[in-house]
């Protein structure tokens, strides 16, 4: 049996619900060579019933259960036998011509590493809607200094702009093996094994391609394990914490502020550089950066009602102990970019607003003269899979191609 070019691996746990998007979603690629890998980290059986309704050779179904993320993550790495890896969240879907265009950029450039954009349906409001990046097409090689430069000091990019996520990427073996090779031992790690992989890639290769085009559509941001943990403090998050070896602190061990952020990404880049050197050691972060973050990850939490107020407390403390030409740069970026704390007035406003539903009433108007009118299709899909096959008719009507069998 021949090697295929791409390994897509699906971790997955309790989405028996999306999980079947995501697998038709790689099963219909225009470039075929592929296995896909479904990992089931759950005990039930609605997902091995979800993927048993597919017959296809490229599919195989890997049942865990009970492995904490990271672990499910490399359970799956280890079962792919292609030439790229790639990992596919159940909550995403593969656009139609995404491995055909990576085939094109494999074959032409040669990279390691290649990295992409994504569009994503935001089902958090309603009536739902399609957001699309702005994206320009382009395809160009960065160095990993570059990146890495970005994602601890550039004050107006993030990590999920600048770093190799392995579910915005793909990856060579070869790489995949050297890191396994390192300190590490392994490719998945917490706290987010995302961030500590796309750190160990960028340590281990000169360059990345970055493709300027989105390559996979999300098709839920209300189902988010970064969502449960860090906004809405639900049952996901919590249990995702008790597995951590090292509890809570894990989040925040190495850094400043000593509660739960999205900034846990730059423990995780405190952690990693310590145990790895090599080029991450070239790296500082820019705690400007990284206070301005923080702050600015508080307000929407506390846009929405959520009371932040010992987080805030908590951020205050942190940055009184840090020097004064820190604390006053920090003080003037948020100056610069008009951030502060909403007054009761403005969250009471919005609240209201939701409450009486003015807000679904302008979304309404929104989709009725953008969508239906102007056929902006931002706003003309209130749901995500209607989207998706829309854009594949688009595709396909461009290619004059037709849908599989």
């Amino acid at each position: 049996m021949s090697t295929p070019r791409f390994s897509v691996v699906l971790p997955t746990k309790g989405r028996s619900f999306l999980v079947g998007h995501a697998i038709r979603s790689v099963l219909a690629q225009t470039a075929p060579d592929l296995e896909l890998i479904v990992t089931d980290n759950d005990d039930g059986d609605a997902t091995r019933q979800a993927v048993q309704a597919f017959r296809d050779p490229r599919l195989r179904y890997v049942r865990t259960g009970g492995l904490n993320m990271q672990d499910n993550w490399e359970h799956g790495a280890a079962q792919a036998t292609g030439e790229y890896l790639l990992i596919l969240e159940d909550k995403q879907m593969l656009k139609l011509t995404a491995l055909a265009q990576l085939t094109s950029h494999i074959e032409k450039l040669q990279p390691e590493v290649l990295r992409w954009r994504s569009d994503s349906f935001d089902d958090a409001i309603f009536p739902s809607r399609v957001r699309r990046g702005k994206v320009d097409g382009s395809v160009r090689m960065t160095s990993s200094d570059v990146l890495l430069a970005a994602f601890l000091g550039d004050l107006d990019k993030s990590y999920k702009t600048t770093l190799p996520l392995p579910q915005l990427a793909c990856v060579h073996r070869s790489l995949l093996q050297r890191i396994k090779a390192g300190p590490m031992q392994r490719l998945f790690h917490p706290v987010s094994p995302d961030v500590v992989l796309a750190l160990l890639m960028l340590n281990e290769a000169e360059s990345v391609c970055e493709i300027d085009s989105p390559l996979v559509l999300y098709v839920s941001s209300l189902h988010s394990n970064g969502r449960s943990l860090t906004q809405k403090q639900g049952e996901t998050g919590r249990q995702f914490l008790r597995q951590l070896p090292g509890g809570e602190s894990d989040c925040y061990d190495l850094v400043p502020i000593k509660c739960i952020s999205v900034c846990s990404v730059y423990n995780d880049f405190q952690r990693t550089r310590l145990k790895v050197g090599g080029r991450l050691a070239q790296h500082e972060l820019n705690w400007i950066k990284y206070f301005l973050d923080c702050y600015q990850w508080m307000l929407g939490p506390m846009s929405a009602g959520v009371d932040m107020t010992p987080t805030l407390r908590e951020w205050e403390r942190a940055l009184s102990e840090q020097p004064s030409a820190v604390q006053q740069s920090v003080r003037e970026a948020l100056a610069v970019r008009r951030l502060a704390v909403p007054s009761a007035l403005d969250i009471a406003r919005k609240q209201f607003i939701r409450k009486s539903g003015a807000d679904r009433l302008v979304r309404w108007c929104k989709h009725l003269y953008r969508g239906r009118f102007k056929q902006d299709p931002e706003w003309r899909f209130t749901d995500a899979i209607s989207y998706y096959e829309w854009e594949c008719e688009q595709i396909r009507a461009a290619t004059n191609s037709s849908p599989p069998e």
